[in-house]
C-alpha cells in the first residue's frame, strides 16, 4: 500500500509543481530576513554586499546598541505598541459585538449591512484616508495614540473571522440562556465571549501584525507625540539622514522582531484558528 502511494506521488505532476513554488515563496520569505541577520553581524561595512555569513557578534552588539542610543527607536517601539494595543482592545470589542449580532439576531437590513461588511473588507485603505483624517483631525486626535488607533479600530476581517468561529456555537444554547432569564449583554459576555477566545486571539494577532507593520497612516496622522516604528525606520533609510549601512539594518532587525516573535509564539492557534474559522488561503 505504502508502494502504490509514493508511486501515485511520483505520478502526480502537480505536486513536484507545488512543492517546488512552496520552496521558492519560502525562499523568498527568508533570504531577506537572513540577509539582515547576516549584516547586522558584519564587521565589513565596504562590501556589505558581498556578506553571505555573520561574522562578528561585537559588531552586532554594536550596531544595536547604537541603534537603541541614538535612532529613537526605543520610543518609537512604545509609541507603537501603545497604539496597537489601543486598536486590538477596541476591535475585540466592536468586532466580537459585530458577531455577535449577526449570527444571533435577525434585525432589518442585516443582509444589506453584512454585504458592506464584505465589501468593506476588499476596498483599499487609501480610498477612505482623506475622510477618516478630516475626521480624526475635526476631533483633535492628531497625534495621539487613540488618533493613530482610529483607523484600525473597526476591522471587518476580525468581524467575518468571529463570525466563522460563532457557527460552532449552538442556537439552543443562546436560546436556552434567554428562556431562562439572561439578557442580551448577559449571553454576550458570559456565553458568546468565552466561546469565541480562538477567533478573538486569531484576530488579534492578525490586527497586531497589521498595525505594527502599517506606514501610510501613521505616518500621516502623527507629528511629535506620536513616534511609529516604520516612519522612523524609513527617515532612517532616507537620503537625509547619513549613517552605516549595518546601522540602518539593525534597526530594521529591531523593528521586526515584535511581530516575528508574536507569531511564532502564537503560530500553532494562528493556523488552527484558521482552519476553524473556513478561511481558505
Amino acid at each position: 500500500m505504502k508502494r502504490n502511494k509514493n508511486k501515485n506521488r511520483l505520478k502526480n505532476p502537480g505536486s513536484g509543481i507545488l512543492t517546488v513554488l512552496a520552496s521558492i515563496w519560502v525562499a523568498v520569505d527568508l533570504v531577506p530576513i537572513y540577509l539582515v541577520i547576516t549584516w547586522v553581524f558584519s564587521d565589513n561595512s565596504r562590501n556589505l554586499l558581498r556578506t553571505y555569513f555573520p561574522n562578528s557578534v561585537s559588531a552586532a552588539i554594536e550596531h544595536l546598541t547604537y541603534v537603541f542610543n541614538n535612532c529613537n527607536i526605543p520610543e518609537a517601539l512604545k509609541d507603537t505598541f501603545i497604539y496597537t494595543v489601543i486598536a486590538i482592545a477596541i476591535m475585540l470589542i466592536t468586532a466580537s459585538l459585530a458577531a455577535y449580532e449577526f449570527k444571533f439576531y435577525d434585525f432589518p437590513l442585516k443582509k444589506l449591512l453584512f454585504s458592506v461588511v464584505m465589501v468593506s473588507m476588499m476596498m483599499p485603505f487609501v480610498l477612505y484616508v482623506i475622510p477618516l483624517y478630516r475626521f480624526v483631525y475635526n476631533l483633535g486626535l492628531a497625534d495621539t495614540y487613540l488618533g493613530v488607533a482610529v483607523a484600525f479600530m473597526v476591522s471587518p476581517l476580525s468581524v467575518f473571522i468571529l463570525i466563522q468561529f460563532s457557527d460552532s456555537i449552538p442556537n439552543g444554547l443562546v436560546e436556552s440562556a434567554r428562556i431562562d432569564g439572561a439578557g442580551h449583554f448577559q449571553v454576550y459576555f458570559h456565553i458568546v465571549l468565552p466561546l469565541m477566545r480562538n477567533g478573538l486571539i486569531v484576530s488579534s494577532i492578525l490586527l497586531f501584525l497589521r498595525v505594527w507593520g502599517s506606514y501610510l497612516w501613521p505616518k500621516l496622522v502623527s507629528a511629535t507625540n506620536v513616534t511609529a516604528i516604520s516612519a522612523t525606520i524609513t527617515n532612517l533609510i532616507g537620503p537625509n539622514f547619513y549613517v552605516d549601512a549595518r546601522i540602518k539594518v539593525a534597526a530594521m532587525l529591531v523593528a521586526m522582531l515584535p511581530p516575528l516573535i508574536v507569531y511564532l509564539v502564537f503560530q500553532k492557534k494562528v493556523i488552527a484558528g484558521i482552519a476553524m474559522s473556513g478561511i481558505k488561503g
